[in-house]
């Protein structure tokens, strides 16, 4: 594995770790008295997720599975805070 290979692989780990945080930063906020934070979090996390696995499907057609595992489960959750 090259280094240009494991620079990109680490910032695509932090990013994940990030996203995941802010997460649970968004559902701990929402459990407690901070729900307009907690809803907002959330939402731009699914948003981002929504977006990535859209750019992830049109940038690399042959691996358009694992733009499916990424991007329902966020839509879903946006959907639902809707109702």
């Amino acid at each position: 594995m090259n280094l240009v290979s494991q620079v990109w692989r680490s910032g695509v780990a932090v990013c994940d770790i990030l996203l995941g945080l802010g997460l649970a930063t968004g559902v701990v906020a929402l459990h407690t008295d901070a729900t307009t934070v907690g809803r907002t979090l959330i939402g731009y996390v699914c948003a981002f997720l929504i977006a990535s696995a859209v750019v992830f499907a049109v940038s690399f057609p042959k691996l358009r599975r694992g733009a499916l595992g990424q991007g329902p489960a966020p839509a879903v959750a946006l959907v639902a805070a809707l109702f």
